[in-house]
């Protein structure tokens, strides 16, 4: 009987011990993602020059590069991205996050990211990427030296002030939103 009790709570310890994993290794993974952002809007009051972060939905993948005047997503090559200044994938494992989910975040966000499209009232192209491209799942985010964005890829119908992408959790469903208000720049994650 002790055996089997004890069996029992190993088996319940390892299952919270690899949740707990997970949902760390998820939370590093973000991070990174929202540090890219930031430091890709940071690097365009910098340089002087405008940057984008380009995201690739079906591949899990982003970049950042400088994006002078002329620069547009259809040129970009992600095996010559240009002048870099980070890069990354979401790597596979226990934690692992992709693009997503399919049905996007799902629920309208606050003041002031009220007009953002997150729920298919709002028309996005993608639920969770409203800028990207539905085809090639590819859209950017281009930061001006003034800390604007404006975005590249295939946009929704109105005008939104903002766009947004979602990122989820494989390991437990959990998802984060993105939002980026296009005059400021201004960016705010959204958990649930």
């Amino acid at each position: 009987m002790a055996v089997s009790i004890f069996s029992v709570l190993a088996a319940m310890s390892m299952s919270a011990y690899d949740q707990i994993t997970a949902r760390a290794d998820f939370s590093s993974v973000l991070a990174n993602l929202v540090t890219s952002v930031r430091q890709t809007r940071s690097e365009a009051a910098g340089r002087g020059v405008a940057t984008a972060f380009i995201i690739d939905t079906r591949n899990n993948r982003w970049w950042s590069v400088e994006a002078p005047t002329g620069w547009t997503l259809a040129a970009f090559d992600p095996t010559n991205p240009g002048k870099l200044i980070a890069s990354d994938s979401f790597p596979t494992g226990s934690g692992q996050a992709v693009f997503g989910p399919s049905a996007g975040y799902g629920t309208a966000l606050p003041a002031p990211f009220g007009t953002v499209p997150v729920v298919p009232a709002q028309s996005p192209t993608y639920p969770f990427c409203s800028f990207c491209d539905r085809f090639s799942g590819m859209g950017a985010i281009l930061f001006q030296p003034n800390g604007s964005a404006s975005f590249a890829g295939s946009l929704p119908a109105g005008q939104a002030q903002g766009q947004q992408f979602t990122v989820q959790s494989v390991a437990d469903g959990r998802t984060v939103l993105l939002a980026i208000i296009g005059r400021t720049g201004i960016m705010e994650t959204f958990d649930r």
